[in-house]
Parts: C-alpha cells; structure tokens; sequence
C-alpha cells in the first residue's frame, strides 16, 4: 500500500514537473507494475518456502550496456550460464533478441507483465541494476545496485529513489562514498557500500578488437570521443539547461563554426566522434547530422545498437575525451589521456554542481569557446598532456581498483 501511494504521489510531482507526455508514460507503467505485482504476489505464495534456485537478473542503462551488460559479457565468457539462469529485464523492443542470446538466458521487458518473469524474480538468488532497481521479494535474495557511472558532476539528487532492499551498493572507493551517499539520499556511513570495481572498466585491460573499425576503416593520427551529457530529454518535457542548442550540443552555435570544426580536424588529419546521449532528445540533433563533415561522425543510441558499440570499447579506443558534467570523465581518466571539459554553459545549467570543491574534479582542458576547443585538439595532435599530474592523482584519489578483475570479485562477494 505504501508503495502504491508512494508511487501515485511521484506521478503528481512528475507530470507538474516534466509535463503531461512524461506522466502518461509513467502511468502505463505503474498499471503495469500493478498488474505484475499482483502476478508476484501470488507466485511468491506458491515459491516462498521453496529453495532460491540458481536464477540472476540483470538490468542496465540502455539494455546489454554499462556496468550491467559488461557482468553480463563476463558471465558468458565464463560459462556461468551453465549453472544459472540469467535473466534480462530490457526497456526497448530488440529485433531477433532470441536468436542472439546463449543458452540460458532469457530477456523480458523490465515493465511488461509476465509470469514466467515473475517466477524468476521470485526464485532468483541475485538481483544486479544500473538504473532501475527490481526489488527482491524475499530476504534471502541478493540485490546489488551497480549504478551506470561513478558520479556525474551535475547534482542528480531526488532524480533516482533506490529502493531499501538493495542489499549492496557499487561505489569507487571509500574517498567517494559521502559524496555517493549524498547524491542518491542514503544515509552515509553505509554498510552497504562495497568497493569491488566497476564491471564495465574491464574492458580497459583487456585485449579488444578496434571498436573504431565498427565506425570507420580509414586511418587518422588522433582519434578524440565527444560525448556530451544530455541536456534536453527525450519525450519529456525536462531540459536542464536554460539556453538554447541550435545543433544539439553545447558550444556549436553556427554552421560556420561547424564547417571551421571539420577544416581543422581535415588539416590535422583528426577524426571526431560526437556520441550523443541516449537520453538526449534527437530531433535537436537533425541540423548537426547534417552539417557534420567527413572528419565528424555522430553516433546516436541507434546507430549504436546497429553498429554494436560498446561505449567502454569506444572509451579505450580513444586517444582523448571532451566531456563536460558527465560521469564518463571519470572512467576515462582511468585511461590516463588527455581530457576536456565543455563549460560554455555552465551558468545556464538549472543544476548546480554536486561537489563543493569542482576544481578539484575538472582535471582536464576547460572549454568555453570555439577557440578554446582548437586549441585541445591541437595539443592532442602534437601529443601535448598538461594535466596528467592531477589526472593521476585524482583516479588515484576516487578509484581503489584500476585493473581489470572488477566482475571477478563480484562473482567471488556474491559467493556465486
């Protein structure tokens, strides 16, 4: 009953505050999720005193992504889907998903009731989420709440409510966990903070395939990987910024300013990769995909998921990152390269920053104009670095494991 009022008063705040399309969403989904709690509640009745079997179900960001889909990738590398039952709970529609899922695991919408998922969730061991958190139905179940980046430097706080029954949460490191516990309203100190490693870093020590080849098969000296945090979200009527984006993303004002973009990245024979944020509302991004010269690719959610990018593979890749209020600075620095910040709309954003001390945070390039901008891709063609120092302090300071076992010794806490 607390749930459902909990919930009903979430969708006043919702649609006052993002507008009428977003409600409507979500009141589908809340018939939804009554419909399916109702199907668990009597499946729980007939499975409560039965053993847990060997069941995990996973979410993430943007289905088989982050934290989520890199445990996911190691379960199968492993063969662990010869003993479990892995579980997907997904929130777009895939074409073919059963012809390209192994043995043993199975994919359901997270908010599309079904019985067969509502077994499972009743009789799963463990419970992994980036993003949405499917609450445990019984106490001996074990939920881990991976998040789907180490921390943004935009306050998110009251933008994601995690349930009480998430058991542990994945943070960095202990120098992080006040600032963790802050932005997603938990009490700190909190023993159910674990520092583990994130799933997706593996990546970054591993010997991978060229996830550049997916994009392009030319050769360039430097590769740099734009990726901007969203501004303006798709579907809804949230925009978190006060100004106006002519081409989607910040800084990039006028088709001229484009058209010098492309002349300097074909002079310095540098390809830039914008990756747009899956949140991020497309249609602000049409006049961008058309002015893009052959030296600039824009990569949305889609064409992600039809190239099969794996952001993390993107990441490594990548001989240097612009960012800007995003958590995936803080992945990359693990990379140890060069690093920027776009700050041109800094005063306009609607949220202020989650840190009291951000210039401890921004280790990195700061952009504010078209010049500035030049200028770091300049320095990264002639290999200049002039922040490496606090770079390295700073993943020092925020990531207590920089190597590539972080699933490993999930799997191990779990005692899977």
């Amino acid at each position: 009953m607390g749930k459902t009022i909990y919930n009903i008063r979430r969708l006043f705040y919702e649609a006052k505050k993002f507008g009428i399309f977003y409600a409507v969403e979500h009141i589908r989904i809340f018939a939804c999720d009554t419909f399916s709690r109702m199907q668990q509640f009597i499946i729980f009745a007939a499975t409560k005193k039965k053993p847990l079997k060997d069941i995990i179900i996973i979410e993430s960001h943007n289905d088989f992504d982050c934290n989520g889909g890199a445990f996911y990738n190691y379960l199968i590398d492993k063969m662990w889907n010869k003993k479990y039952i892995i579980v997907w709970l997904i929130k777009n529609k895939r074409k073919q998903v059963s012809a390209q899922i192994p043995e043993n695991v199975k994919v359901y919408g997270v908010n599309s009731p079904s019985i067969m998922k509502n077994y499972y969730i009743a009789c799963a061991k463990y419970f992994t989420a980036d993003n949405y958190v499917t609450e445990k139905v019984r106490k001996d179940q074990v939920s881990m709440f991976f998040d789907h980046g180490t921390f943004s430097l935009k306050n998110a706080k009251n933008f994601m409510n995690l349930p009480e029954t998430i058991d542990y949460y994945l943070t960095a490191s202990a120098n992080f966990d006040p600032i963790y516990c802050e932005e997603r309203s938990i009490p700190y100190p909190n023993p159910k903070l674990v520092h583990l490693g994130y799933p997706m870093h593996d990546v970054f020590y591993q010997d991978t395939p060229c996830e550049i080849r997916k994009i392009t098969n030319k050769t360039y000296d430097k590769i740099i990987l734009w990726m901007p945090t969203f501004r303006k979200q798709a579907g809804t009527e949230r925009n978190d910024s006060n100004a106006s984006y002519p081409y989607g993303i910040p800084l990039l004002m006028f088709q001229e300013q484009i058209e010098d973009l492309q002349s300097l990245l074909e002079k310095l024979n540098v390809l830039l990769i914008i990756k747009i944020h899956p949140m991020q509302d497309l249609a602000t991004i049409q006049l961008l995909m058309k002015h893009a010269g052959d030296n600039i690719v824009i990569l949305t959610a889609d064409t992600v998921k039809e190239l099969d990018i794996d952001n993390y593979r993107l990441l490594k890749d990548a001989d240097a990152l612009i960012s800007d209020y995003s958590s995936i600075a803080y992945s990359f620095i693990l990379l140890d390269r060069p690093l920027a910040f776009v700050l041109y709309d800094e005063e306009e954003m609607k949220y202020s920053m989650c840190v009291d001390d951000p210039e401890f945070f921004l280790t990195g390039s700061r952009i504010y104009t078209m010049n500035d901008l030049f200028g770091f891709i300049q320095e990264v063609k002639e290999g200049r670095d002039q922040y490496r120092e606090e770079r390295r302090r700073l993943c020092d300071w925020l990531h207590e494991y920089q190597d590539g076992s972080s699933c490993e010794r999930i799997v191990k806490f779990l005692n899977m």
